[in-house]
């Protein structure tokens, strides 16, 4: 829509509620309280438009459907994942939001989205959600050129680029170490796995990461090291609520992703 149109929309709805909607006396037009009051009832009734489509089609695979993905499900499980669904399911619109495992939770928590693709969290779930798991993904060294000829030498005498101990997946790394009584001094941190393997493809350091969907173990220049102890496996699951009314997309969703990991 041009910007003209979207001022008569809101000019029509400010007529009708005898109230301005947006601020205009500023440089970019700012919503007024009155409608930040509105906001949360009108998202209800275009939600509540589009899961018509749903009520009308039989099969429940159509309208739009919200799923929340950690950012290594976004590259290496959902790609095949969409291409499927999109077979059985050509009237269902697949909204995609990416974030971390606890922003993501949070989410469907509050009925944001329906559905989301995370990090298994360190705590049992409320019996009101269903965990589906897509993968265990053990602990890996990654490092290049670095010192010392084993995984304790090499963190121990090389920078460490930590993966977020605050995240639920970057907290499997943190328990290793701590468990290995290994003591290093991080270089870097941050939550974000595909930034981390460029960091020591660059040499920057070496890292303790999950074996996410999408590294390739025999990339030219990384050393990969397996840690075979299931205690620090990252286990990447689906969640969903068990009262969801969109049953029928959910059931689509895992039967797409349990043939996408599987091939």
């Amino acid at each position: 829509m041009t910007p003209a149109a979207v001022g008569q929309r809101i000019a029509i709805l400010e007529k009708h509620f005898g109230t301005a909607l947006l601020n205009r006396n500023t440089h970019k037009a700012v919503p007024t309280d009155a409608c930040l009051n509105l906001l949360p009832r009108a998202q209800q009734i275009v939600d509540e438009f589009q899961r018509m489509s749903s009520e009308i089609e039989t099969s429940g695979l159509a309208g739009k459907f919200h799923l929340g993905a950690i950012s290594t499900a976004l590259t290496g499980i959902l790609p095949g994942t969409i291409r499927q669904l999109a077979q059985v399911a050509p009237k269902l619109v697949l909204q995609i939001k990416p974030g971390t495992s606890n922003s993501l939770f949070s989410d469907l928590a509050e009925r944001r989205i329906d559905a989301a693709i995370i990090a298994l969290p360190p705590y049992a779930l409320p019996r009101s959600f269903k965990v589906l798991v897509l993968r265990n993904e053990p602990l890996v060294l990654l490092s290049r050129n670095a010192s010392g000829n084993n995984a304790r030498a090499k963190l121990e005498h090389n920078p460490y680029i930590c993966y977020d101990a605050q995240s639920w997946g970057g907290l499997k790394a943190f328990q290793y170490l701590k468990d290995s009584k290994i003591r290093i001094e991080p270089f870097y941190e941050l939550d974000a796995l595909e930034a981390i393997e460029k960091l020591v493809l660059q040499g920057m350091g070496v890292s303790l990461v999950p074996q996410w969907a999408g590294l390739d173990l025999d990339r030219p220049g990384l050393d990969v090291e397996i840690i075979r102890n299931q205690r620090y496996y990252r286990k990447v699951v689906l969640v969903t609520p068990r009262d969801s009314a969109r049953q029928p997309v959910i059931d689509a969703l895992t039967l797409a992703l349990n043939s996408s990991v599987e091939t």
